[in-house]
């Protein structure tokens, strides 16, 4: 009985799967800081807006768009700021497997007078 070739078969068999699991760790890696990074972006706006006291919501969506133009945002002054903000992104992965869109939304309070900046819940 000859084994020659055995363990090649098997490395054939799993080399889809270990890559699979590969791009997908890889991919929601990016995700993860894509969300982290645009997160901290939005905050650290949100604070610029606090600390400069701006009131018209076209200044205030020109300075969160700065970074990414793609983002949807809304924005409602009262006498604290609401700003929500919804962006389309893609995967890496979903290209390969052709999936849709995804929304990634936020949602910051800031108050104008203690200056605080929270995430919505």
């Amino acid at each position: 009985m000859n084994r020659k070739g055995q363990s090649l078969i098997v490395f054939v068999l799993l080399l889809p799967v270990i890559v699979f699991f590969l791009a997908l760790f890889i991919d929601s890696s990016l995700m993860f800081l894509e969300h982290n990074r645009l997160s901290s972006t939005i905050k650290d706006n949100m604070k610029i807006i606090l600390d400069k006291n701006i009131l018209d919501e076209e200044k205030i969506k020109a300075i969160i768009l700065e970074n990414d133009k793609s983002l949807n945002v809304n924005v409602t002054i009262d006498n604290k700021i609401k700003i929500d903000v919804t962006g389309k992104k893609k995967n890496i992965f979903g290209n390969i497997l052709k999936l849709k869109w995804y929304n990634e939304k936020y949602c910051f309070l800031g108050n104008y007078d203690t200056k605080l900046v929270t995430e919505c819940k």
